[in-house]
């Protein structure tokens, strides 16, 4: 069945245990149907610089052009939201030149977007290694996958699945903005079903939990409130360890 409903975002992020600052910056902007995650990346300098901008740059650029009645054109948005990581990655990049400090900084970004309130569809954007998940009928499925060296290699069949723990590098992202002059963006669509759940992150939540152990904390947090599910989640990262920042946001609809 699909949903007929609006839809509602709710999201917290926590520095962990170990990091000594916050690189990541998420976006929840209800009335857009616009939701986003960046993660600064580790070790650079200005990582938060850099989701920061990502962030403003992404909201300013979907808000401009896709106003609610204007949006319906299902078969552009593709390209709006391609655009918009662009858009993103010409404003790092410019910041980067601006001030030679920051070189080498950059950020992941992945971003929900709705064009109406009501819309049969949601469209997931991302590059980098931050995620997307959908819960559906107690299941839960990766809308995202993984650009890093590991992932790459797997897909193309140089590399067994699981990976061997000793694997090195298994961080090492192939995307991300601000990074190269051009950015490749995927994009998927999905049509909306009513009780559908989708959880944006930063890989701080998934380095910490498997798949089973966030749906685990959604099914046993089923009557609770967005909020309080969103910081379960973080809890549980940090009580695993923490290793990393940690963001979630929580997208449902709204009743």
């Amino acid at each position: 069945m699909e949903q007929t409903g609006q839809w509602h975002g709710t999201g917290a992020t926590h520095t962990g245990l170990v990091r000594p600052t916050n690189q990541d910056a998420f976006l929840v902007a209800n009335d857009l149907g616009l939701w986003i995650i960046a993660d600064g990346m580790g070790g650079h300098a200005g990582g938060d610089v850099a989701s920061r901008i990502t962030i403003e740059a992404i909201r300013g650029y979907v808000a401009e052009r896709a106003g609610r009645a204007s949006a319906s054109k299902t078969d552009e948005i593709p390209s709006l939201l391609r655009s918009a990581v662009g858009y993103a990655n010409e404003a790092v990049l410019a910041h980067t030149k601006a001030n030679p400090e920051y070189t080498g900084m950059g950020t992941t970004v992945v971003l929900l977007f709705l064009s109406a309130p009501s819309s049969p569809l949601a469209w997931v954007a991302h590059a980098g290694d931050s995620r997307a998940y959908l819960i559906r009928d107690n299941q839960i499925s990766t809308l995202t996958k993984d650009h890093t060296v590991p992932e790459e290699y797997i897909q193309q069949g140089r590399l067994p699945e699981p990976m061997p723990a000793t694997y090195q590098p298994w961080h090492k992202l192939t995307r991300g903005v601000g990074v190269n002059s051009t950015i490749e963006t995927d994009i998927s669509m999905i049509k909306l079903q009513l009780e559908d759940e989708f959880i944006l992150c930063s890989d701080g939540l998934n380095k910490m939990l498997n798949d089973k152990q966030i749906l685990d904390v959604l099914i046993t947090m089923r009557t609770e409130t967005p909020e309080h599910k969103c910081q379960a989640l973080i809890d549980q990262a940090n009580d695993r360890g923490g290793v990393d920042n940690t963001t979630v946001i929580l997208i449902t609809q709204s009743r």
